[in-house]
């Protein structure tokens, strides 16, 4: 099992939002769609979008929460970790 060194709440939120999970977004981008998503719903809602998701996509919801972590640990880890 990988240990995710990101906020959770900041990987929900990127992966409630309208990016695409094929995208390659940079940290600028993740940073601002993160910070967007959460003022729009808020953590609670964030995580109730994705159960819903989870609920009535598990096929699309795995992928696409495993790409929402990949994301961010690239993206929004502190430097010291990923060097780890």
């Amino acid at each position: 099992m990988t240990t995710c060194l990101v906020d959770p709440v900041k990987c929900m939120a990127l992966f409630v939002s309208d990016t695409p999970c094929y995208s390659d977004p940079d940290a600028a981008t993740v940073r601002a769609t993160v910070d967007a998503t959460l003022e729009r719903f808020g953590p609670n809602e964030c995580y109730a979008r994705a159960a819903e998701v989870f609920g009535d996509r598990p096929e699309v919801a795995l992928d696409r929460i495993q790409w929402a972590r990949a994301v961010c640990q690239r993206t929004l880890a502190p430097a010291e970790a990923v060097a780890a």
